[in-house]
């Protein structure tokens, strides 16, 4: 059983509010008139050696970046945990005007989507910057953990970075799915760096203001925004969702192998391509038909309470939503149309392009009534929480990244070293279904001979 979990376990959909629901909490939350001029090119090389002479006093970082020189504009994004080879808003250059503070938070809490920073997440060779090859000549990944969320590319290659779930521990136990979906993981190792995201940009943001860059202090804060946004959204605090998914795709799969034998007249589907389906169908239709169907301005949490940093705030707020999340899920496959919970034959469902009105049971009032509910009570926490952040933010003294990326980067270099590459899903046909059919002819065969020649006695 945890060996077909293990299969199902795939790709989630790393997205979690759309941009305009980022945009929306943030605007809502953090109104600021105050106009601020964009970052020059001098600005952000500025900024890189302020952030390059603090990290002098890690040896480690000193070992690593002897020179300003050697810590350029890639291996900033790559120090950060980012894809070196995006352009990445608040590192490089971009053509921007004027504008508004609250609007600027605003757009910055959507530009970790729109810029890619956290796709695409491959191994570069230091000296060329091409991707290193793994073992089997696939793209090596610089940190085989981000594949416990989503694939090495395409949009699911970010999930590591948006999604958020509680600490240890873990388990792969199918009974905890069934039971305390939050506490289940595949490995029970699996970690997701939503909260480290949300601490790294806020020291990035109280070191642009301690430095005099308003635009760039705001431009990470927006940042963080997103990521603190990201886990109020209650179902990127779970890594799989709920049993049911797994339950529908086992016997869906087992199903298909029925109709088509084992392979033999027609393509199999394997129980990781119908899960697959599954979760992301319900996963993105629930993002879309809340973004549908939200109203007027959201209203702030008043039960969050302030925390000593961003990182513990953050870890608070994937507590609350992790108990949630659940209830999201088994609402949303309570009223999805029959051809989303189809694997098989169903539709695939695609955000932002299919109509969710169109793929919804308009006959579940109370369970799309207490989904709205729930999604509703996530953003209003998100208000709160950036409203949170801003009061305490930088606090009274501020907290260094440098020495935890380092042991980031070294873990990461121990996960490569053990890393073997997954390889295609293949389905070869499975021979045991004929075999069986052959067998039931066989034996249906030999009763109907038996029967003919008892009549002729």
């Amino acid at each position: 059983m945890r060996k077909m979990l293990l299969l199902l376990l795939l790709a989630p959909p790393a997205f979690a509010y759309n941009e305009a629901i980022h945009v929306l909490i943030t605007r809502t939350a953090l109104p600021d008139a105050r106009m601020l001029e964009p970052a020059t090119q001098q600005d952000l090389d500025a900024f890189r050696a302020l952030f390059w002479r603090n990290g002098m006093k890690t040896p480690d970082f000193a070992r690593r970046y002897p020179t300003v020189e050697s810590f350029d504009a890639w291996a900033f994004k790559e120090f950060l945990m980012l894809d070196p080879a995006a352009r990445v808003h608040g590192i490089d250059q971009y053509d921007d005007q004027a504008m508004q503070r609250g609007e600027l938070l605003a757009l910055a809490s959507r530009w970790p989507d729109d810029d890619w920073r956290n796709r695409n997440r491959y191994l570069r060779d230091p000296r060329t910057h091409q991707v290193v090859q793994a073992s089997d000549g696939s793209p090596m990944p610089y940190d085989p953990a981000t594949l416990d969320f989503g694939g090495l590319s395409g949009p699911t290659s970010q999930g590591h970075a948006h999604y958020g779930i509680i600490d240890g521990p873990l388990s792969d136990d199918p009974e905890v799915l069934k039971k305390d979906p939050r506490r289940f993981a595949v490995p029970p190792t699996a970690h997701a760096y939503g909260p480290e995201f949300v601490q790294l940009y806020t020291d990035l943001s109280a070191l642009a203001a301690e430095n005099g860059s308003d635009w760039l202090a705001a431009t990470f804060a927006g940042a963080a925004f997103h990521h603190l946004e990201d886990v109020c959204n209650q179902i990127h605090t779970v890594q799989v969702g709920i049993y049911e998914f797994f339950e529908s795709a086992y016997l869906q799969s087992k199903l298909r192998d029925l109709q088509t034998l084992g392979g033999l007249l027609g393509e199999r589907r394997s129980l990781k391509q119908i899960g697959l389906r599954l979760i992301a169908n319900h996963h993105l239709l629930s993002e879309d038909l809340f973004a549908r169907r939200h109203q007027g301005a959201p209203q702030s949490d008043p039960l969050l309470q302030p925390k000593p940093s961003a990182l513990l705030l953050t870890k608070e707020i994937i507590d609350i939503s992790s108990q949630e999340a659940p209830q999201v899920y088994r609402l949303a496959w309570t009223f999805s149309a029959k051809a989303l919970r189809d694997g098989v034959r169903g539709h695939e469902y695609e955000s932002n392009k299919d109509d969710p009105e169109r793929y919804v049971d308009a006959s579940k009032v109370d369970a799309m009534n207490r989904f709205t509910e729930l999604e509703e009570r996530g953003l209003g926490r998100a208000v709160a929480a950036l409203r949170l952040w801003n009061n305490q933010t930088p606090g009274d003294a501020r907290h260094d990244p440098v020495p935890e990326l380092i042991a980031y980067h070294a873990a990461a270099a121990k996960r490569r070293a053990g890393y073997v590459p997954a390889g295609q899903e293949a389905l070869a046909i499975a021979w045991g279904y004929p075999a069986a059919a052959a067998a039931l002819l066989l034996v249906g065969l030999a009763l109907f001979i038996r029967s003919r020649l008892s009549k002729r006695s």
